[in-house]
């Protein structure tokens, strides 16, 4: 999704706050460190964590060792806690960088690790088989968000059943696991159970079961971080707008792009790229960040959008979420120096991929778009 205005102009959202529950200078830092991105002109030694063992010690339960490449923020990530518990848990500085081979404890696994295993009991003599899991396939204009919401899963449950990350991009015919689900029973099956050896049992009224709080249709956590209430609000207010509107088929959203996107001077292969990683061509999905839309744009980039252009436009109009798209690649190739930072930047921002290059995610994203890109040449 499209990030902030550069940092010359007022915004309600830091980049950090992408990446990050809280939004102070203390924790910005603290992200860039975390994501691996501070230089040696801004780092102090590196400092190892007080957990952290030698490699003459066998590593403990609920301890990883740090392997190249890795960070604060995708070790996190992967093992589902937050940027700033996993520093508290090792007493990593907001300045600090961890290093190959440095072993950190994650949150909660140490406590799970040291709990006394139940006692082992004899097997059943006819244990029950496994269902299999349930799965579906991908079909054209499919989104992580969708699949999500169609199976009653969190994003970030999908995702980790099947290795995704927040910038991989789906293929038609692809198989997903579906995570806490189970394949359906075969007709059959039920048709052939054996009948009870005595007479049914005498009907009794089953209690109301009390009604079940409606989930909403937008969560608040993507890829290991959860979002502020208000932006959450916010998201499903949007979200239940646009369901309310006939909005266009992605055939139509695609030739709307072409247009947008000639008319402003964008090749629009590389418009059509972003818009079918971020949404897939569907004006009615909107992320737990608030990013509406077809290009996923967030309030404050709709309001530097709005600037660029010359006019306010209204991000849950088809048209004008187009426009704010294409407006902010176009600024950000011109802005950026090179294709692959300006893409970059559409999902790191340009004071981000300017000032500490592409982070890892980054990458994914930049590869994903250009895998897209090809698609439309």
């Amino acid at each position: 999704m499209p990030v902030e205005p550069p940092e010359d102009r007022p915004s309600a959202r830091s980049t950090w706050a992408r990446r990050a529950t809280k939004g102070s200078a203390v924790t910005a830092l603290a992200a860039l460190s975390a994501l691996g991105t501070l230089g040696t002109a801004h780092a102090q030694s590196p400092v190892t964590p007080q957990n952290t063992g030698t490699s003459q010690h066998a590593q403990a339960p609920g301890e990883i060792t740090v392997a190249a490449g890795d960070s604060v923020w995708s070790l996190a990530t992967k093992h589902g806690v937050t940027v700033t518990e996993l520093m508290k848990a090792n007493k990593i500085p907001a300045h600090a960088m961890v290093r190959p081979g440095d072993r950190l404890a994650i949150p909660g696994q140490q406590d799970k690790a040291s709990e006394t295993k139940p006692a082992q009991t004899e097997p059943a003599e006819n244990p029950e088989p496994k269902a299999p899991t349930a799965r579906h396939t991908i079909a054209s204009g499919d989104t992580i968000w969708d699949l999500a919401a169609k199976h009653g899963v969190s994003v970030l449950e999908l995702q980790q059943a099947n290795g995704l990350t927040a910038s991989s991009l789906l293929r038609p015919g692809q198989a997903l696991k579906i995570p806490g689900s189970q394949a359906a029973p075969k007709a059959d099956d039920a048709a052939h159970a054996p009948a009870a050896a005595s007479a049914p049992a005498p009907k009794t009224k089953a209690p109301a079961a009390p009604k079940a709080t409606p989930m909403p249709a937008v969560g608040d956590t993507f890829a290991g971080r959860t979002y502020p209430q208000h932006v959450v609000d916010s998201a499903n207010k949007h979200h239940a707008e646009l369901q309310r509107r006939d909005l266009p088929s992605q055939q139509a959203v695609q030739s709307m792009i072409r247009e947008t996107a000639e008319s402003m001077g964008v090749d629009p292969k590389l418009a059509l790229a972003h818009a079918a990683q971020e949404s897939g061509f569907q004006q009615g999905v909107v992320s737990p960040a608030d990013a509406v839309g077809t290009m996923q744009v967030i309030p404050s980039a709709g309001e530097w959008a709005s600037s660029l252009v010359g006019r306010d436009l209204d991000l849950l109009d088809t048209q004008d979420n187009i426009t704010a798209g294409v407006a902010i690649i176009n600024e950000l190739q011109d802005k950026a120096p090179s294709k692959h930072m300006g893409i970059g930047a559409y999902y790191q921002g340009l004071h981000g991929v300017k000032t500490y290059g592409l982070f890892s995610d980054t990458k994914d994203y930049v590869r994903a778009v250009t895998a897209q890109e090809k698609r439309f040449a």
